[in-house]
């Protein structure tokens, strides 16, 4: 079977606003992951979408800068599906 990469890039910055929320602190957007993570905010809201290419649009380099800004693992950045 043939697997496919794919960006859940909102469901990452979902899990890391409960988490802040727990922590009594505001929610992350995506203007301030972009700014944090020193990228364009339309570069954050073009991984945010569902798109197949995302993924393989995505640098390894964005991918630590935004699993360092939520505090997340790759794998809530990330996920493998069959087709």
């Amino acid at each position: 079977m043939a697997k496919q990469v794919r960006l859940t890039l909102a469901k990452a910055i979902a899990k890391a606003n409960l988490r802040r929320a727990e922590a009594g602190e505001r929610p992350m957007t995506m203007n301030s992951l972009a700014t944090q993570a020193g990228v364009a905010a339309t570069t954050v809201a073009r991984l945010a979408r569902i798109d197949d290419k995302a993924a393989s649009a995505l640098s390894l380099d964005l991918a630590s800068k935004i699993v360092t800004v939520l505090d997340c693992e790759i794998t809530d950045l990330l996920e493998v599906i069959e087709l």
